[in-house]
């Protein structure tokens, strides 16, 4: 009878590890390779004096390598397509605990700000990538009852067979070597460096896609966006970080397409940045002048730069925020 038990917890210790390894080796073959995987090793690996959180436009507007010429400091861009103020504080709450930052530069998307984080496989996408940590298990009790659990065990499970196939090997290949060079995530639109910056080509404005943007309205305010904006104010003030936060310049023919929504945006921000005592440029009202809104210096009309512009605007923001050391 004794016996008998023994095998009978065998057995079944067997089968789970055999469930887990046919898991893991799934997770390997169709986990694609992401930007926040080579963000997290930047921030894991090496001293980031400066790091930039916010959406895609900050991703494609702001050059660390340009904005830190000169100065002496290192950066990288930690920006992202779907990074929501969430996501940003748990990414912000690792860089604090691994090499912790004297400069965070937070663009805030005023769409972040009314809307609610997507489920499916953006859901999860930074939380993956993060090492074992404590701001790791942070995230994940606070992702968790949002979370399908499937999702959240492994990675794989809401990226389908048949669409990655054509992928394993270039996953398999980066994976096992360690590769975490920047020219894999390049294409025919875009240059993507090690910085984490995103240099998008130049598009004649009949190129651009269509445009159905998300429109500010103060009663929107998602109480959870400005609950991790208060965490991402706090987490600086703790930490003796300097926290500049910024609205990046957008096509003149978007401001004022929604003026009225503009405004209460910019209202609204400018408020809350003064009460919490948050350096703020907003270069499509206080600094409007600063940087040129024409529709050339864009890829689309939601702001995103094309690299000649993001080179000019880095550099003026370095102007503005830091010293030149000799």
């Amino acid at each position: 009878m004794h016996n008998t038990k023994i095998f009978a917890v065998l057995k079944f210790v067997g089968c789970v590890a055999v469930f887990t390894a046919i898991l893991l080796v799934l997770d390997l073959l169709l986990y694609p390779c992401t930007y926040v995987r080579n963000d997290v090793h930047a921030l894991a690996s090496g001293q980031n004096d400066v790091v930039v959180l916010g959406t895609s436009n900050s991703r494609m507007g702001i050059d660390p390598d340009t904005l830190l010429k000169g100065t002496g400091l290192k950066g990288h861009n930690l920006a992202n397509g779907g990074e929501y103020l969430c996501d940003s504080y748990y990414m912000l709450k690792l860089a604090v605990e691994e090499n912790r930052p004297s400069t965070v530069i937070l663009d805030v998307d005023p769409g972040y700000l009314v809307t609610e984080k997507e489920k499916g496989n953006n859901y999860l996408l930074f939380y993956h990538e993060f090492p074992f940590s404590a701001a790791k298990l942070s995230y994940l009790a606070a992702i968790m009852p949002e979370s399908d659990f499937r999702a959240l065990l492994f990675p794989s499970y809401e990226y389908p067979l048949k669409s990655m196939l054509p992928r394993i090997p270039s996953n398999v290949r980066v994976k096992l070597s360690g590769d975490y060079s920047a020219d894999q995530f390049s294409t025919a639109n875009m240059l993507y460096h090690a910085d984490g910056f995103i240099e998008r080509y130049p598009v004649a404005e009949e190129n651009f896609p269509g445009w159905n943007p998300v429109l500010f309205e103060k009663d929107k305010v998602k109480e959870d966006n400005i609950s991790y904006l208060n965490k991402i104010v706090r987490l600086c003030d703790e930490n003796n970080i300097r926290l500049v936060a910024t609205t990046l310049p957008q096509p003149d023919r978007s401001l004022v397409s929604f003026p009225e929504n503009y405004e209460a945006a910019w209202d609204y921000l400018s408020d809350y940045m003064k009460r919490n005592g948050v350096e703020y440029y907003n270069f499509n009202r206080e600094y409007y002048s600063s940087f040129s809104h024409d529709v050339s210096c864009f890829v689309d009309y939601d702001g995103h730069m094309n690299g000649d512009s993001a080179e000019k605007f880095s550099a003026l923001l370095r102007d503005m925020l830091f010293e030149k050391k000799s």
